[in-house]
C-alpha cells in the first residue's frame, strides 16, 4: 500500500478541492496533503515473513482548511472520523485497524497566510 492508493480511497470519502502527496505545492485556501512519516516498525511472525499476515504504514495529514478556526476543526474532525474505528479495503488490502496516534485532530496553528492547519497522524494496519 502507497500514499497515492491512500489518497484515492480518501478522495472517495471526503470531499476537497484539492490533494496533495508528500508537498503541498500551490495550495489553496481549503486543501489536504498527505505524507509519509516514521512509525512502528514493521512486525515479523515467528514463522517468517511468509507466515506474517499485516504490516503498517504510518501517515499524517495536513488539513489546510481557510480563515475560520471552528470550520478548520470540523475539516479536520471530519478526516479524523472518517478513519477512527473504521476498516476498509485500498487498493485491495483489507485494513485491519487506523491506529489514531492521538485523541483528536492537532492544531498547527495557521500558515504565513492565516490560514489554519491541523495534522492527523495515523498508523495504518493492513493485509500484507
Amino acid at each position: 500500500m502507497n500514499l497515492s492508493d491512500i489518497g484515492d480511497w480518501l478522495t472517495d470519502n471526503i470531499e476537497c478541492p484539492q490533494w496533495f502527496l508528500n508537498s503541498m505545492t500551490a495550495k489553496t485556501d481549503q486543501c489536504i496533503a498527505l505524507y509519509n512519516t516514521t512509525g512502528a516498525a514493521p512486525r515479523i511472525a515467528i514463522g517468517g515473513l511468509e507466515n506474517t499476515s499485516y504490516t503498517n504504514k504510518t501517515i499524517f495529514i495536513l488539513v489546510h482548511w481557510g480563515h475560520n478556526p471552528e470550520i478548520a476543526e470540523a475539516k479536520a474532525q471530519e478526516v479524523y472520523d472518517a478513519l477512527f474505528g473504521k476498516t476498509a479495503t485500498i487498493n485491495g488490502k483489507r485494513v485491519i485497524m487506523f491506529d489514531m496516534r492521538h485523541t483528536k485532530p492537532l492544531s498547527v496553528g495557521t500558515d504565513s497566510e492565516g490560514i489554519y492547519e491541523f495534522v492527523i497522524e495515523v498508523n495504518i494496519i493492513h493485509e500484507r
